[in-house]
């Protein structure tokens, strides 16, 4: 996975915090804060300018300013929509980004974040088949676009 700095992220990108940087004093406030090493941290917003960027780490939200998201490296998680994903490949669901309906809905289905998924047929005009937890699914390509994947672990 690609290594960036945390302001290069856009919203709605997860990560994992690989290192902190900057002099002794900013490390420790952002120790205090949750910011280390292992954190996942996604991206909520960024401000027009940007500059501040609102983070989610932990459960809580944290602002920072873009030098200080700068100093931190994340490992970058690879998403797709699941769209994209060819016949026969195995991927993690990661998120799914839709309206509070359309979530439950494919929560209902199976389809949260950390499961696996077997794309069976994603070819023509039709639907994307799929194997959830040994069950067939059938989606349309316009509702595959709203899930991300990444590679499996």
């Amino acid at each position: 996975m690609p290594i960036k700095s945390l302001e290069e992220l856009k919203p709605g990108e997860k990560g994992r915090i690989v290192k902190v940087g900057g002099d002794g004093s900013i490390v420790r406030r952002f120790r205090d804060m949750g910011l280390v090493t292992g954190s996942e941290v996604e991206v909520e917003r960024v401000a027009p300018l940007g500059d501040p960027v609102e983070i989610k780490i932990k459960g809580y939200h944290l602002a920072l300013r873009k030098e200080e998201a700068a100093s931190i490296l994340v490992e970058a998680a690879l998403l797709m929509p699941l769209a994209m994903v060819g016949p026969g490949e195995v991927v993690q669901v990661v998120d799914v980004r839709a309206g509070r309906g359309l979530g439950r809905r494919m929560a209902d289905m199976g389809l949260l974040p950390g499961t696996e998924v077997r794309v069976i047929s994603s070819q023509g005009p039709g639907p994307l088949v799929l194997e959830v937890k040994g069950t067939r699914l059938a989606l349309g390509h316009g509702i595959a676009q709203k899930v991300m994947v990444a590679e499996r672990k």
